[in-house]
């Protein structure tokens, strides 16, 4: 738990707003306002870890992005996606073993 709190503050760069420990439940939010639930597994939650939807991170400069995940060794998952005049994509694993995804949106010309 507090290992995925520091996973998204420190590495993603989320701001912690809220922290329920008994609970093993946290909220945080991004730079746009978007924010995220995280919490621990248990015979409330018995949501395992990659059995949940996918967090998408809107940036500006995938390639950029990819080598700062790379910088603070995260892992991630297959190779650059890239469709043409639309989006680039890259999937990546937080520390629990939860699927995340960069995105940057291209400009069709």
């Amino acid at each position: 738990f507090k290992e995925g709190i520091k996973f998204y503050t420190k590495v993603l760069g989320l701001k912690l707003l809220s922290e329920a420990p008994e609970y093993k439940w946290a909220e945080l939010q991004g730079n746009d306002g978007a924010m995220v639930g995280i919490c621990e597994s248990c015979e409330h939650t018995p949501i395992s870890a990659g059995g949940n939807a996918v967090l998408t991170y809107s940036v500006t400069n995938i390639e950029k992005s990819i080598e700062d995940l790379k910088a603070k060794s995260v892992e991630l998952v297959g190779e650059m996606q890239v469709v043409p005049g639309h989006v680039k994509l890259q999937m990546f694993k937080d520390k629990d073993g939860n699927l995340g995804q960069l995105a940057q949106v291209l400009e069709n010309k």
